[in-house]
């Protein structure tokens, strides 16, 4: 009898020790699935127990994805949230990815105006970030202007660049501007143009006496920056026109090309935000 009961003891003791097992492997695996839904259920006082560890760990995967989506969303710049909005509008046209600001991005506002041929884009930094082409910003001063005109023909296209020959600056004193680069500098009367070419690409910056505006450090920062990055390809050609002197709410930075019977331009504040926004066009 002893020995019966003995035997009876130890089965009892094994049995509550896989009973335990089971319960551990249960609640691990209800751990590693935490993004589906469990469908096999244990009976018994078992079962309570592994429902309610399904349901904390869903509720924890809920969570983590809810909180994954909304850096996701947060992480979002908004001059991409921007561009998804002109791209519904406008259709699938060269946009710049960056806003090329320094500050101010999470207040960026967009308001356009026109078609896929003939569009024109503000983009603008408000006391506030406001929707998409919301009718205020009519009234905001915008940092940059980005256009597109469609013309008839790919020649009155070419004749609104503004593109001047080499053999015009023959003559005239020259400057390394680094990278291979050699510019001339046409002065008189208090005004200095710097011009050089990069490729199709003529470039121009313009400063004055009275402003004791110096174009050459301008040039050879604008060099060092297209060593590492690209205008737009042009066709046929492109005119970069800087100013040394930076106006208050004027937008005299100027950055054109023609792309075939199309001409696009970028006006901006300051040289280095038309250059930011121009070589992210895409």
């Amino acid at each position: 009898m002893k020995k019966q009961l003995l035997v009876l003891t130890t089965l009892l003791v094994l049995g509550g020790c896989s009973f335990s097992r089971n319960k551990t492997a249960k609640s691990s695996l209800s751990v590693s699935s935490s993004t589906s839904e469990v469908k096999h259920h244990s009976t018994g006082s078992d079962s309570s127990h592994t429902s309610y560890s399904n349901s904390t760990t869903s509720q924890r995967a809920t969570t983590s994805s809810s909180s994954s989506v909304t850096n996701q969303a947060t992480n979002v710049s908004r001059v991409t949230l921007m561009n998804q909005q002109l791209m519904r509008s406008l259709g699938q046209v060269p946009l710049p990815q960056t806003d090329g600001l320094e500050n101010g991005s999470n207040r960026l506002n967009v308001y356009y105006q026109g078609d896929s041929n003939n569009f024109t884009i503000n983009y603008s930094v408000g006391s506030r970030a406001k929707k998409f082409n919301d009718a205020t910003l009519k009234q905001e001063n915008p940092y940059a202007v980005y256009t597109k005109k469609t013309y008839e023909s790919e020649t009155t296209a070419r004749q609104q660049i503004g593109y001047r020959s080499a053999t015009e600056f023959k003559g005239l004193p020259t400057v390394d501007l680094g990278d291979e680069l050699t510019g001339t500098i046409d002065a008189g009367a208090g005004q200095q143009y710097l011009s050089w070419y990069e490729g199709n690409w003529f470039l121009t910056v313009h400063a004055t006496t009275v402003n004791q505006g110096d174009p050459q450090s301008l040039a050879k920062e604008v060099v060092s920056f297209l060593a590492k990055n690209s205008l737009p390809a042009p066709e046929n050609y492109g005119r970069v026109s800087f100013q040394t002197a930076i106006v208050e709410r004027q937008r005299e930075q100027l950055i054109i090309w023609q792309k075939g019977n199309a001409v696009y331009q970028l006006q901006t504040h300051t040289p280095q935000t038309a250059l930011k926004m121009a070589v992210s066009i895409k």
